[in-house]
């Protein structure tokens, strides 16, 4: 078979290997570096012709996690080319082309993160701001084939793990059930599943995500299961594209992340284009967008019809409710009243990153005025159209309670 370190040297991930000694790594410090730690060194020491090096990560790599099909072939490949005997990993091990192509794959993938992985003080733009009570914030970058996770202290995140994650093997922009692809977009957690009530192609748990949310349902977007997960039992990790349409990560990092994630708190943001911005602009972008809110929360307490409903678009719609529609029940509604107040409390606030002109808005909402009073929890989607932002939909969150 065509052996995988040549299919990684062809793709350009790194130089031709010299068959001679270097130094090693001392095998003690190595064995406390985690799996994926271990597997970049050894690719490293390959790119920097350090064979010996190489094969003392593999070969620690492979004797704690042996099911980490990438390690053990990268690894059976360095031996056979050192011409060394192989006892037992690799050896006489048959692989197509389209696995080995998945592998090769896998191993750019996780090449990638140690050229562009976000320096600490960055922050993704599309997460504008995180509510109190939500302790963490999934990003995942398809791109990367990364999934980010940040931490809220004290209402500003920060990066505390990412993982190397497949999506589906359709490719991302799910449109239609059946078409393997993952979705881009905001969702959120909305419950969780253990591996006693899964198949085994789902590992150790799966934490399901509201999709098909209420913007797609618009869009005319169809499917559903869609989870981040684990990955099947009989392997660490899976190629780059390869789930159906879920995002999956080893099982090792599904049980640390599940050990995390509030199951109705939890956003995952999923995009193509990611962007960063230092943490101090995206304090200043976030001052912007809390402005947007209350400016359209105190319309509403003005009792200035037209100046509230300039908060949202002519293309507004809610189930059967058109634009129309809703402002005309608005005006006769407010028409009754002598005073409105309105609190926001909770609010988080997050851009689609592949579509910047689309913000969601969650919240609280506790509403009095002179003759009702009423408390709900409430989900926007703010659209960027040419006179500013404007609401196109509100109502309750679709799924569970972010």
């Amino acid at each position: 078979m065509q052996k995988l370190i040549s299919g990684i040297l062809l793709a350009g991930c790194m130089t031709a290997l010299p068959l001679h000694a270097s130094d090693q790594l001392d095998s003690a410090s190595v064995a406390s570096q985690d799996n994926e730690q271990l597997l970049l060194s050894g690719l490293r020491h390959l790119r920097e012709n350090r064979v010996d090096s190489a094969l003392e990560d593999l070969r620690t790599l492979t004797n704690q996690q042996p099911d980490f099909r990438l390690a053990q072939l990268i690894y059976a490949d360095l031996m056979s080319a050192r011409g060394a005997p192989l006892n037992d990993v690799g050896q006489n091990r048959a692989i197509d082309d389209k696995k080995l192509a998945g592998f090769i794959s896998e191993a750019k993938a996780r090449l990638l993160i140690e050229q562009e992985k976000p320096a600490p003080d960055m922050v993704p733009a599309s997460m504008i701001q995180m509510a109190p009570d939500q302790k963490y914030a999934l990003i995942m970058d398809t791109r990367l084939h990364r999934l980010f996770i940040f931490e809220n202290r004290a209402g500003v995140p920060h990066l505390v793990k990412d993982y190397y994650a497949s999506y589906g093997r359709g490719g991302i922009g799910k449109e239609r059930r059946g078409d393997l692809k993952t979705p881009l977009g905001v969702y959120f957690v909305t419950g969780r599943f253990t591996d006693a009530q899964l198949p085994q192609r789902y590992g150790t748990g799966a934490l399901p995500l509201n999709y098909p949310n209420v913007w797609d349902e618009r869009q005319g977007r169809t499917g559903s299961g869609i989870w981040v997960h684990g990955s099947p039992f009989d392997t660490y990790s899976r190629p780059p594209e390869a789930s159906e349409g879920c995002i999956s990560l080893s099982n090792v990092d599904f049980s640390a992340l599940d050990g995390l994630v509030d199951v109705r708190n939890t956003p995952v943001i999923v995009g193509h284009n990611i962007r960063w911005m230092q943490r101090a602009d995206w304090l200043n972008q976030q001052r912007d967008y809390a402005r947007l809110i209350e400016s359209w929360r105190g319309d509403w307490e003005s009792l200035d019809n037209e100046r509230y409903l300039n908060n949202y678009s002519q293309s507004y719609k809610n189930g059967s409710w058109d634009y129309n529609r809703f402002a005309s029940h608005k005006r006769k509604v407010n028409a009754s009243k002598k005073y409105i107040k309105v609190g926001v409390d909770q609010l988080s606030l997050y851009r689609y990153p592949d579509e910047p002109g689309l913000l969601v808005a969650t919240f609280r909402q506790s509403y009095k005025s002179s003759n009702y009073k009423g408390d709900s929890v409430k989900r926007q989607y703010w659209v960027l159209e040419d006179d500013g932002w404007k609401i196109a939909y509100e109502g309750k969150p679709s799924r569970g309670i972010p």
